[in-house]
């Protein structure tokens, strides 16, 4: 299949809507409902050092957990100076070092594992699946130079 040409679409959610899916994933009836498709990653700022909860969806492979957002936000800046974060996976508080990447042809197997695994995401991101359930690689390809490869290293128990 043809490479195909994607734009990553620019919207996002307002402030309150982060607030009120945080607020869920850290309530434990409700957090089962998120739970297993959206985490709270909490790390710190480069430049204020400040501590920062953003809620992401994810998919976890062993001691792998892999992020991806769009390349126009800012937060995985952070990873640069400050790899250590913290998780909130399935009502669980985790810690584990991020490395965000952009562009790296290397990563196009995570991303595409991450959208098969994922296929809300993939229609997000403009990424079709038949209906066999094939996933175009060809699209997810393309995302490489719009899209940040979050992939947090768990540490051991």
């Amino acid at each position: 299949m043809a490479d195909a040409e994607i734009t990553v679409p620019t919207r996002t959610p307002p402030r309150w809507m982060n607030s009120v899916v945080a607020t869920m994933l850290r309530t434990p009836g409700l957090q089962r409902w998120l739970g297993g498709r959206t985490a709270l990653i909490t790390f710190t700022g480069a430049k204020s050092g400040n501590r920062y909860t953003t809620p992401v969806t994810y998919y976890r492979r062993g001691d792998r957990v892999t992020v991806v957002t769009k390349r126009f936000r800012s937060w995985w800046r952070n990873f640069a100076a400050h790899p250590d974060v913290e998780l909130r996976l399935a009502g669980t508080v985790v810690s584990g070092r991020a490395v965000a990447t952009v562009g790296d042809v290397g990563t196009e197997p995570l991303l595409i594992e991450f959208l098969e695994n994922r296929p809300r995401d993939a229609r997000a991101y403009g990424v079709t699946i038949g209906d066999d359930g094939a996933l175009d690689e060809g699209a997810a390809r393309s995302l490489l130079s719009e899209v940040v490869l979050v992939t947090v290293t768990l540490d051991a128990d």
